[in-house]
């Protein structure tokens, strides 16, 4: 059992001093195209949940089959408040993404400078 131990230690430890030394340029290359991508797709289906884009196109059509001007105007009133809340609600999910990247980005060197600062 001790043999095993013995075996092992080296590698363990180089595996350890490599993942400390690889981390921050993964964390800054592979990690963040990651999280990017992912990000994108969220609000890829974020837009598509909202459907905004169906709500622009169909903006003139009338709700119901009402055909008469009020009938008309009352649609395209609701039409516009909907797509404006559609759009603020999406231009929420971006802030937040933008907010969430960029403490993703922040993170490591925060990390990095508190340790020298304690060590300072």
């Amino acid at each position: 059992m001790l043999a095993n131990y013995f075996l092992y230690a080296p590698k363990i430890i180089f595996d350890f001093i490599f993942d400390i030394i690889y981390f921050l340029p993964w964390w800054y290359s592979k990690g963040l195209i990651a999280i990017t991508q992912k990000s994108w797709r969220f609000l890829i289906r974020k837009e598509e949940e909202l459907a905004i884009f169906v709500w622009l196109k169909n903006i003139h059509k009338p709700l119901y089959d009402k055909y008469s001007w009020q009938g008309m105007i009352k649609s395209v009133i609701i039409r516009i408040g909907q797509i404006i809340l559609r759009i603020a609600i999406l231009l929420f999910w971006v802030f937040f993404i933008t907010i969430k990247i960029l403490l993703y980005i922040i993170l490591p060197l925060l990390v990095i400078w508190q340790i020298i600062y304690q060590i300072i």
